[in-house]
């Protein structure tokens, strides 16, 4: 298609919606069946509002690219949820990513971009210093881009989800897998606990229907060589977005591409 444009990244979506189809398949998260074709609808209905903006000039492409990857980051969610095969929802996920990245979101771009197993367009991430304080988002990023030293972590803390992904920075990339599924397990089993199992549950029009910043670094893990063994039914039910195996083909660079300036430099 071309070099990753705002005007080129909405118009692609728009074909791609059209192709959407709800197949009747087991679902991820219970009552999803009953809303996913409404859904559906209104996600379109918003999506030809944007169109109609647009066509009328009374919405830059910039403008549009932001309500796009909403309404494209639902689909992803839904497509998860209503169990459509993983190399399906993952390709909406790396849409995700795309359109994260023309906001000049790097991190949740890295994110999604991982779970749709976009591997070339993770390195092709300028490797922006880290704004955020959450110890979750420093050590995925230091991960992501395969600088194990500079993050400035603590070695340990209070918080006992957070020592886990503590554990994760060490583990994952030396492929310490039972110390990373340890790590897994026990931040799953935070945010299980936290959600007191309305994360098994659809809620319509809130997504997305799995933990992102959990799964994606599941992802990572994965993509390192790690095969869970000893995760519990739940916790991998929890987690599968990110451990489940099954990847698309990857759009970078085939369907788009980066301009050499925006690999080094943040958007």
């Amino acid at each position: 298609m071309g070099i990753l444009s705002h005007q080129d990244f909405c118009e692609f979506v728009a074909q791609e919606v059209e192709k959407i189809t709800l197949l009747s398949v087991s679902e991820r998260r219970i009552g999803v069946s009953e809303y996913a074709t409404d859904v559906i609808h209104y996600i379109q209905r918003d999506l030809n509002t944007v169109k109609s903006l647009i066509s009328e000039e009374n919405l830059t492409w910039e403008k549009a690219t932001k309500s796009i990857t909403e309404l494209i980051l639902e689909i992803t969610s839904l497509l998860y949820a209503v169990g459509a095969e993983h190399t399906v929802w993952r390709h909406w996920s790396s849409l995700t990513a795309f359109g994260m990245f023309l906001q000049g979101k790097m991190i949740q771009s890295a994110q999604y971009a991982v779970l749709g197993g976009e591997w070339d367009f993770i390195q092709s991430l300028p490797a922006t210093p880290v704004k955020s304080q959450q110890i979750s988002e420093q050590v995925f990023w230091m991960l992501v881009k395969g600088n194990f030293t500079a993050a400035n972590l603590p070695e340990s803390t209070s918080n006992e989800e957070d020592n886990a992904w503590l554990q994760l920075a060490q583990s994952i990339p030396v492929q310490d897998h039972s110390q990373t599924e340890e790590a897994l397990k026990e931040i799953a089993n935070f945010w299980m606990a936290e959600d007191e199992d309305e994360w098994m549950n659809f809620h319509p029009r809130s997504y997305p229907d799995f933990e992102t910043p959990v799964c994606a670094v599941a992802a990572l893990a994965r993509h390192y060589g790690f095969t869970p063994i000893s995760i519990t039914p739940e916790q991998y039910s929890f987690l599968e977005a990110g451990l489940a195996i099954s990847e698309p083909s990857p759009m970078f660079p085939n369907i788009f591409y980066l301009p050499e300036s925006s690999k080094v430099s943040a958007v």
